[in-house]
Formats: structure tokens, sequence, C-alpha cells
């Protein structure tokens, strides 16, 4: 049976000799000196652990597992993590689809909570039942099974703090959008707001083709102009606005509604006084479990012309 065992030493006793030896035993061992602990973690692929409550498992020992190192959060000043955490429950029939097994629930995946049930489940962009709705993140890998058998689990999710975008692994805009007022990720990203509060302005004449990075900016145009949006994904958003007596085309690839049709390839602002003052709000919606499209919100009250 593998122990945990942690060794505290002064800096000066510290020798590669030393180091060695702690490797080999599999042990952790930590240093103090000048009142600053700086820790040497060794880690293994398979061993006995004992159980971690805040993981919902009873105390003791549970066979043995591989382990899953994620480092999710990101510290601030001093090496503290600054999150705060709030405990679920998970029900025993909740799976994690991009894990193997599915039966563990990877630490780092975005949690929703089911509106019907009250427990947390994965996050999932076109779910209903509260499931399209991110509300956290999963602070450490959950095991579902206890004994062989599908369990429900009590376990902590992170709800605010600083966490590295890069872990987890079902992160999508909608839910950085979502979570964006409680949590500080890792990249530096200024997320837009709700609908109506873009991030940004961005002041241009002639024509634009859009990318994803470019989503929650407001347009605004000041000469004829074809904006030509990026591949349709759930939470991109885009306001384009026209300030000046001229032309303003919105272009998809067939798969934007507005105005009677739900697989428009074009948007136009051209006749007469529908020009200057044109507004547009394109955000990318799943319409059904599968297919997400351009949904175009007229801002402006000017009539567009409309084509398949």
């Amino acid at each position: 049976m593998w122990t945990d065992t942690t060794l505290w030493l002064h800096a000066p006793q510290v020798t590669a000799s030393s180091l060695r030896k702690c490797r080999d035993a599999g042990r952790r061992f930590s240093i103090l000196s000048n009142f600053k602990c700086f820790k040497h973690v060794l880690q293994v692929e398979e061993r006995n652990i004992m159980s971690h409550f805040k993981n919902g498992n009873l105390p003791g020992f549970q066979p043995k597992i591989e382990s899953d190192e994620r480092q999710i959060t990101w510290s601030a000043r001093q090496g503290i993590d600054l999150v705060a955490t709030r405990g679920v429950v998970v029900d025993d029939d909740t799976v994690d689809e991009g894990n193997v097994p599915s039966s563990t629930l990877r630490g780092g995946l975005v949690m929703a909570i089911s509106s019907s049930t009250g427990f947390a489940v994965p996050y999932q962009p076109n779910g209903v039942d509260g499931a399209q709705i991110a509300v956290g993140v999963l602070e450490n890998p959950l095991p579902m099974e206890v004994d062989g058998q599908p369990t429900q689990r009590f376990t902590q999710l992170i709800v605010q703090g600083l966490v590295r975008a890069a872990e987890l692994p079902n992160l999508d805009e909608r839910a950085k959008q979502q979570l964006a007022g409680r949590i500080q990720f890792d990249n530096l990203e200024v997320h837009p707001g709700v609908l109506m509060h873009p991030r940004g302005v961005v002041r241009a004449a002639g024509n634009q083709t859009l990318t994803s990075a470019q989503t929650g900016l407001l347009f605004l145009m000041s000469g004829a102009s074809t904006i030509t949006l990026p591949a349709a994904a759930n939470g991109l958003a885009y306001r384009i606005a026209q300030t000046t007596d001229n032309d303003l085309t919105i272009v998809g690839s067939g798969n934007m509604i507005h105005r009677g049709y739900s697989n428009a390839s074009t948007v136009s602002f051209t006749a007469g006084a529908n020009k200057i003052g044109s507004q547009v709000l394109v955000e990318g919606v799943f319409v059904d479990s599968v297919n997400v499209k351009w949904l175009v919100t007229n801002l402006g009250g000017t009539t567009a012309a409309v084509a398949a």
C-alpha cells in the first residue's frame, strides 16, 4: 500500500541525494525556508488513495485508480487560489460523454443545474431543462460509481474565482458569457455582456469579414459595406450599424433567420430611407439539438431585403 508522507526539512538539509531518496520512495516533501513553503510534488499514475470527503466519498480506502491531474485554477500573488465553491449533488445516472470511462466526470467540466431535479449536470449548449445554462466548474474528478454501482455524489463547484480556460473541456462562448460575471479566465479575454452591451466599438468603412475573435463588438460602418459572417457558432454575437446613407449587406451561408426566412443568405438595407441608421444584432444560436444558425434582429427600424 502506498502512503502519502510529508517531510518538513529546513533548506540547508536538502541535498540532491535526499531529493532522490524521497523521489525513489514515492513520497511528497516540502521545504521551509524564510517563511516560504516550496512544494515538490511527486505524482504516480496509479495508487491507493484515501477518500476526499469533498468529493462525496465515504472515509476509507478506495480501489486502485488512475490519477487525473488538472490545474484548473490560477493563482494570485503569494500563490493563493482565489475561488469560492458551492456544494451540489450529482445524480447517479450522470455521465461524461467525452471521457473514458464516461462514468467519471472530469475535473474542470463546466456544470449546470437541472431546473426539474435540482441536480448538477454537465453543461450542454444545446440542452434543455437548465442544462444549457452554465453555473460553475467541477473542482475535482468525480467517479459516479461506488463498488461498481452508479451512485448519487456530493461535490463542489467553483462558482467564483480565477480559472484556467484551457482546462475546461466543454467551455464555449455562451458558457463564457454566462460565467463571466463571477469567473475570471486566465486568458484575460473581455467577454460581451448580455445582448445589448458590446465589449468594444469598431469604426470601419468598406467590406469586412468577421472572425470569431471579434465576438461581442459593435461595428459602426461609414460607407457602403458588405459584412461577411464567420461559421455560425453558439454564443458568437455582433452588432452592426450603418452611420451614413449607404448600403449595408449582411452575408451568411444560407443559415440566417430573418423576416420570414430560416435559410437566408443575405440581409440587405439598400433602398431609399432604409440605409442610414440601419442596425442589426446577429447571434449564433442552437435552433435544435444539432444545428446552429444566425438569428438576425433588426434594431434600427428600417426595412431589409432578404434573399435565400
